[in-house]
């Protein structure tokens, strides 16, 4: 009867996850394909800011009140945005200057460039400074605990990983580039190593400042 009882709480939990993606991916996918057309007939900054409202109400409130109702929990606890702060900053900026050098050499080296700087305020906001807070809020806070509750961590991470990979779906439909394969790998192996990242520290600060200086590098290539 136990074994039965925690069946059903487990296929609960995952139908509950299951749900909640999919209404999540159906919100992005409508801010990603929809909107676009739209937003670009704002002046630049309100484009910018309209976007970065629309990734707040879709990526983070949901997930605070999922956590603070459903769960019963206090969501920045939960999500360890309260936990090893000291050095999940540590990690993340340390980290962040490793990657930033291995760019450098790529873009100096390797490439024989260089970095430019006229990044927009679009791409400063919502490639730069929002978008490791959402996506790890949602990834590697949400999901990857929640599934590493009821799974081994590496299927957890697996998991969360592909699932990180699927979010990147609608936008690279919209841009036309959704048969590169590359771009497939390169996200799903990033999102094993910022899973990774996250275990090894325990707070969520540290991939949240690794992923937003890692497009931040990409942005300035």
């Amino acid at each position: 009867m136990d074994s039965i009882r925690y069946g059903e709480k487990t296929d609960s939990f995952y139908r509950t996850l299951g749900i909640y993606f999919i209404l999540f991916l159906a919100a992005w996918s409508f801010r990603e394909i929809v909107l676009p057309p739209y937003l670009s007939e704002l002046p630049e900054t309100a484009t910018a800011l309209a976007k970065a409202a629309l990734k707040i109400m879709v990526w983070i409130v949901p997930v605070w009140l999922f956590i603070k109702f459903r769960l019963k929990i206090n969501p920045a606890d939960f999500l360890k945005l309260n936990t090893n702060l000291r050095s999940g900053l540590l990690w993340g900026f340390g980290l962040s200057a490793l990657l930033g050098l291995w760019f450098s050499i790529q873009a100096y080296v390797l490439n024989g460039g260089g970095f430019h700087f006229n990044v927009s305020i679009d791409q400063f906001l919502n490639v730069f400074l929002l978008v490791g807070l959402t996506e790890e809020i949602v990834f590697r806070g949400l999901f990857l605990q929640a599934l590493a509750k009821r799974l081994p961590f590496w299927k957890a991470n697996v998991a969360t990983a592909l699932l990180f990979l699927v979010i990147h779906y609608p936008i690279w439909l919209y841009q036309c580039i959704f048969f590169n394969s590359g771009s497939h790998a390169y996200v799903l192996f990033v999102g094993l190593v910022f899973g990774w990242i996250f275990r090894k520290t325990g707070s969520l600060w540290s991939v949240i400042i690794l992923h937003s200086f890692h497009n931040f590098f990409l942005i300035i290539m």
